[in-house]
């Protein structure tokens, strides 16, 4: 294993690109679907596919996300900015080339402050040199067939945004501390959903060492090339950082290379040199125009913008009780904590957290869905929790009209409770009688419980519960078994 801090004598200089997949319905520059997880090759139409003659159209959407995105990172949005061509030739580009934002990029500037909360225990500012908007490649699949590459064009033209950090971080640590409090606070905006899983947030980390005392931008960089996770950053980095040192240490020089890991080994290895980099001769799109944003556009976006992560865990912990693992998990869900102020009014916020981040999050992740595009409304959600403290429903029963509002169900918890024949059996004279012949019906059981083993209780409570189809509430439906039992001795 790698050390996490830099060997004795020597520092690092890091600095990360993310690209970043936006949560907009259709690609950047075509109509077709920008759905994740589709058959192959069916959200695909000819622009996105290469064909002769077929024009970009700029989709204002994948602008406005983009926009979003610069403001919640402090940077500045550029009142016009350009789309350029980067050519390189790859069975995943249909192009031949990459419609990109190399040199009038639509943000400038921004920074991510790291601390306390982040699990950092001084303050460090992160800046941000750029934010451009690009069109992401298909996709490559390998080993299918023997000697052959299967290409999938669902993901060719899929509009992303590239956030170019400035070399300000020092550590693997640092490195993912920014790289996760990007995925926070980009979900929490509702730019992307920055599932590193499926793709939708990928990293390359530029990495170089120098010795203490010397310039921090003195060493030979290298790139270390689509590291799908946190922990594959932090192995990366160290073990990179590692081998730079390793290799100074020897009296020989670090040359410029793109470079892949392996987790297995723990170590970097080369794809490419310097001398095998591709010319990608950059030149301004002809078929896309400019983008120009006026001052007034920015100012309203700006207002659209929600409280950011920093402070609403600032606020929610101490407000409700949680702590900041609770908090963070909402701000994971685009819409999640201000559905969660709504729904917990009058309620306990422990109860409203729980059924919020399992019951809601299970039936989300079934259903591939997000909160605020799912058919759940605060006042079905809070008829649940109100039902199930009152002991109307059991926990069971109030699962299966989570299910049934997720479904699109319209009527109230009342009216469904009396439609599925829920109503609580408040008449303890009928619970009872009903208990009186579950004892008779079960001699053995009753004897059991007579000679010590009290745990019998449960199953004549369960039989209760079967008996009355669930209306018999749990409480009182225990109080009155132990009675019956206990008066039998």
């Amino acid at each position: 294993m790698h050390s996490l801090h830099t060997t004795a004598g020597f520092k690092a200089t890091i600095g990360l690109e993310l690209h970043v997949q936006l949560l907009a319905a259709q690609k950047l520059f075509s109509a077709a679907s920008a759905k994740w997880n589709e058959p192959p090759n069916t959200n695909v139409n000819v622009a996105d596919a290469g064909f002769p003659g077929a024009l970009p159209q700029l989709n204002p959407e994948c602008v406005q996300l983009a926009a979003r995105a610069i403001l919640a990172l402090n940077g500045q949005i550029q009142q016009r900015s350009a789309f350029d061509r980067k050519h390189y030739f790859y069975a995943d580009q249909p192009l031949g080339y990459q419609i990109t934002q190399q040199h009038h990029p639509i943000g400038r500037g921004g920074y991510v402050d790291l601390g306390s909360l982040d699990g950092l225990e001084y303050v460090k500012r992160i800046g941000i040199h750029q934010l451009q908007l690009e069109q992401d490649t298909a996709k490559s699949i390998h080993g299918v067939y023997p000697g052959h590459v299967l290409v999938d064009l669902n993901r060719a033209g899929v509009a992303l945004i590239e956030i170019v950090s400035k070399p300000d971080v020092d550590t693997a640590d640092e490195a993912v501390m920014y790289v996760r409090k990007m995925q926070n606070l980009l979900r929490h905006i509702g730019v992307s959903n920055c599932n590193m899983e499926e793709g939708s947030l990928r990293c390359d980390v530029n990495v170089s060492v120098y010795r203490d005392g010397e310039d921090r931008l003195s060493g030979t960089r290298c790139e270390l090339k689509n590291l799908n996770s946190l922990k594959v950053i932090r192995g990366a980095v160290n073990a990179e950082i590692s081998r730079q040192i390793a290799v100074v240490q020897r009296g020989d020089n670090v040359e410029q290379e793109t470079r892949g890991y392996d987790a297995q080994s723990d170590t970097t290895f080369v794809t490419r040199t310097k001398e095998a980099a591709p010319d990608y001769r950059y030149m301004p799109e002809p078929d896309v125009p400019e983008i120009h944003i006026n001052e007034s556009w920015i100012t309203r976006l700006r207002k659209t913008l929600p409280e950011t992560p920093e402070a609403v865990m600032s606020r929610m912990m101490p407000q409700y009780g949680l702590v900041q693992e609770d908090v963070e998990t909402m701000l994971g869900e685009p819409g999640c904590t201000a559905f969660f102020e709504q729904a917990v009014v009058g309620r306990d916020p422990k109860r409203v957290l729980s059924w919020i981040t399992s019951e809601v999050f299970g039936q989300l992740a079934y259903r591939s869905q997000r909160l605020v595009s799912s058919s759940l409304t605060v006042p079905q959600f809070t008829q649940i929790i109100d039902a199930l403290s009152s002991d109307a429903i059991t926990s069971g029963q109030a699962k299966q009209l989570l299910i049934e509002f997720m479904d699109g169900e319209q009527r109230t918890v009342d009216e469904l409770i009396a439609a599925h024949g829920w109503e609580v059996i408040s008449d303890d004279g009928k619970l009872r009688v009903i208990s009186k012949q579950l004892l008779d019906t079960h001699p053995k059981e009753v004897a059991r419980y007579l000679k010590g083993q009290t745990r019998r209780l449960n199953f004549f409570v369960g039989k209760l519960m079967q008996a009355t189809n669930g209306q018999a509430k749990p409480q009182n439906a225990s109080e009155i078994m132990k009675e019956l039992l206990e008066a039998r001795r």
